[in-house]
Parts: structure tokens; sequence; C-alpha cells
């Protein structure tokens, strides 16, 4: 695989139908600081400071897909409460098609509610159903299964076992998946016996999943190989997908065609999330028509970049082919979109500064070393190549590409972002940065940023460049 071929691979995927039948979720957040003990008990007092709410379950692998540019079809259970009716707004909001949701009034709509100090979970609580769906709620869903799959590129199938999929609607779909040669994937999570995904095309177990299938360790590389061997041939799947947490996956097809997938040696915030992102991406590469094999290592890439959040975030192709670009190395370099999605969920202020870093000096370098005198989360913007070029009347002595990497080899950086207009004043408006910092021959200057820095009430500061 060249990097031509990969990259190619996923620009060339336009909008798949996907179906994702499942149990659908509700995560709910609240976040906050931890000052104190409550006197009550010994237990953390969690000033909550911002609560949101996404889909989670089957409803997160939607997300993912939606965000890559899926058209998705949603088929599950709801039910008649508060958390449905937050699922059924935030699909709407995505345009993710519900004609295939029951609507229930005998089933709890499953919700996660989770509480977090920072980049720590303090605690977690779960609703979840009393019952399954009722016999005419799966009669009702067969139906609708029967008369979608035949029309859509691929099926994922999420099964938590809170009582959506039964075993009989499990045969059903691998019927209907090889009737009319659409592949169908499943993320089994529930621990049950492996084999009721009979005629899959593709499952994607995590190691515990695989370890309680087949029951003994994965402990190297030949009990995973036997493991996946093993799985494939009981059940009859064309691929066998196995998430190994920080040793990346294995994809195999046999003991002569397979391949691990190493995973991205890089700070991990938070795990949740990553094993749906890699069978998100899974069925939307292979439904745009993409060898496996490029398939499995878009789908560990993001994975990668998953864990670097905290909670469940999802990715759009630039995202994806932006990291691509700039290599394994540099988990530093987000796009904007990227970094207010992840500000939030750290404590620290937000220091702000940005140039063209073109002919870097080590006057540059000793700034950048100073803006650790802030003791904040410091965000370095730098001007694209095509600004440089516009602003300035010739290309950059470096290109965007390298200033970037330079840039986040610096200890004292924490993020770097290109930007391609003429100042920085959108990214201040989006990132609201407490902290926006210049050099002091700026102070009796008028700066372009001025409004924008009074806007999100920031506080100038001005050090000294060498």
């Amino acid at each position: 695989m060249t990097p031509e071929e990969l990259r190619n691979s996923l620009e060339t995927v336009e909008a798949p139908r996907i179906l994702v039948v499942g149990d659908i979720m509700l995560d709910r957040y609240s976040w906050g600081a931890v000052e104190r003990i409550s006197p009550e008990a010994p237990i953390p007092v969690l000033r909550v400071l911002r609560e949101d709410q996404r889909l989670g379950g089957a409803g997160n692998v939607m997300m993912n897909l939606s965000t890559l540019g899926t058209e998705v079809l949603a088929c599950g259970v709801l039910g008649e409460d508060e958390a449905g009716q937050a699922v059924r707004t935030i699909m709407a909001q995505h345009e993710i098609s519900t004609e295939g949701v029951i609507n229930s009034s005998t089933y709890n709509t499953v919700l996660k509610h989770r509480m977090i100090a920072g980049h720590t979970h303090l605690l977690r609580m779960d609703v979840d159903p009393s019952t399954g769906a009722s016999p005419p709620e799966e009669q009702a869903l067969l139906r609708y299964l029967q008369a979608t799959i035949p029309t859509v590129n691929a099926v994922l199938v999420s099964d938590y076992g809170k009582g959506v999929l039964s075993n009989s609607m499990l045969r059903t779909i691998a019927a209907l998946g090889k009737t009319h040669s659409v592949p169908i994937m499943a993320d089994p999570r529930r621990n049950a016996d492996h084999g009721i995904y009979q005629d899959f095309t593709l499952i994607k177990p995590n190691r515990k999943e695989t370890e309680f299938a087949v029951g003994f360790m994965l402990n190297d590389r030949e009990s995973i190989l036997r493991a996946a061997q093993h799985l494939k041939y009981q059940i009859g799947v064309e691929y066998v997908v196995i998430s190994l947490d920080k040793e990346g996956l294995l994809l195999f097809q046999d003991l002569q065609n397979y391949q691990f997938f190493g995973a991205e040696t890089q700070e991990v915030f938070d795990v949740v999330g990553a094993g749906d992102m890699v069978i998100s991406v899974l069925a939307f590469m292979l439904a745009g028509g993409t060898p496996i094999e490029h398939a499995a290592y878009w789908s560990q890439l993001a994975a990668s970049m998953e864990v670097q959040h905290v909670g469940v975030v999802s990715f759009t192709k630039s995202e994806l082919l932006h990291r691509f670009e700039f290599g394994e190395s540099s988990s530093k370099i987000v796009t904007l979109e990227q970094l207010c999605r992840y500000l939030p969920h750290q404590d620290l202020p937000v220091v702000f500064t940005n140039g063209y870093f073109d002919e870097i000096s080590s006057g540059h370098l000793k700034f950048l070393h100073q803006l650790q005198s802030f003791k904040g989360f410091n965000v370095v913007g730098i001007n694209s190549d095509r600004m440089i070029e516009e602003q300035k009347g010739h290309s950059p002595l470096l290109n965007e590409r390298e200033r970037a990497l330079l840039l986040s080899s610096v200890e004292a950086v924490n993020r770097v972002v290109i930007f391609d207009e003429p100042n920085a004043e959108e990214l201040i408006l989006r990132m609201k940065p407490d902290i926006v910092v210049k050099g002091e021959r700026y102070r009796n200057q008028e700066i372009p940023e001025t409004a924008a820095i009074k806007t999100v009430e920031a506080k100038l500061e001005y050090l000294q460049k060498y």
C-alpha cells in the first residue's frame, strides 16, 4: 500500500448508503471540577461546569458514519421517554433516517451518564431496558430490514445485548446480506456465542470479547492468530478484525493472508469509542468499494485519533486525511474543528499566539519557550502557504507542513493549527483563548485581531522576542 493508494482509497469514497441495526443509546456527560470532599460521605463533589449529550451504542456508530459523509439509516427501538426524545432530536439534527426506529411505550431508552473531572471519569450511571423488543416490535423491525437491506451498500450490526437483536433477527440479516450481495458487519459487544453471527461478512471483537469467545488468553501474536482462525472457521465469516488496544488491530482472512496494524504511541486520554470508530470506518470504506487492507489501515488511524479525546468524537474525511498527511508523530497538529472539540475538555487556561514562523530562528524558539510562563495550554496558529504567498509576494522558505512539524517538536507547544485567513481573528473567535500573546514589538501597534480579542474577553500579553 503506497501513500498515494491509501490517500486515494479514502478520497474516492462518496456518500455510501449504510444501514445501522442495534442498540441505540444516549450518552450524557457532566463535565466539571472536583474541589472538595463531601461532608456526608468520603466521596468527591463534582462542581458541574458543562453538560452535553450525544448518541451512544449503535447511535455512536451512526454519528461516526454521518460525519464521514454517509447516508445513514437507523434500525432499532427507543422508549417514549426523555432520553428517547433526546436521541430522536440528535438524529434529526444529523439527518439520520429514523424510518426503521420503533417508538415503544414498554422499552426504556438506554442511558449512560458519565461524570468527568478534567480527564478523570468519576462515575457512570446506567439506565437499561427492563425488557427487549416485544414480538410485534420485532416483526416490524424484520419487515423494515427485508425492505431496506437490498437498497443499501452495507449493514452494520452494533450488538450490546440490550434486547433489540434476537438470534432470529441476526440470522435474517445474514441471509438477506447473502441473497442481495450486501456486506454485513458486526461489532459483537455481548458475551454470547459468536456463532450467532454466522455467515456475516466481518466481525470485529476486541481482545476481551475474543478471549471469551475462544476460551483462551491472547498473550502473543501466535495466540491472536489462533483465535482469529478459530473464529473465522467456527462462524463462517470472510474477515475477522480484532482490536488489540495499544497493540493496534489484526486483519485476518486466513493464515496466509493477515496483517497487524500497529497503534500510534501517543497520549491516551480515553479509550471509550475506539472500537466504534474502528467498525465505523471499516463499514464506510467497504461500502465504498475500498480494499479491506486499506479499510483496516484507516480504521486503526481513526481509532488512534479517537483515544486522544475525552468522550466520544467523530471525524470527517478531511480530518483523517489531515492526520495522514502530517504523520503518526504529529498529534499536536490539528484542524480548527479538532481543536475546538478538544479545548473544552482540558482544564488549563488556553494560551494562543500566531505568526508566519517561516524563517524560524533561535529568537522564535525562545519566544515559544516563554509561553510556559503562563502555565496554560499553548496553541500556535501559523499562516498557510497560500496566505503567505498572497501577503509577502513569494512562497515561504518552509512549507506549512514543515513549519507545523517543526513547531510541534517544541515542548512548550501543545497544539499547532494552520489557518488560511489574512489574520487569526476567526481562530480567536472560534477557540476563545484566555490569553493571546504577541511579541513586545507589537505593544504600540494596532493588531488586526484586537476586536476578536475584546469579543472573547481574552487577556493580551506581550513577550520579549530575542
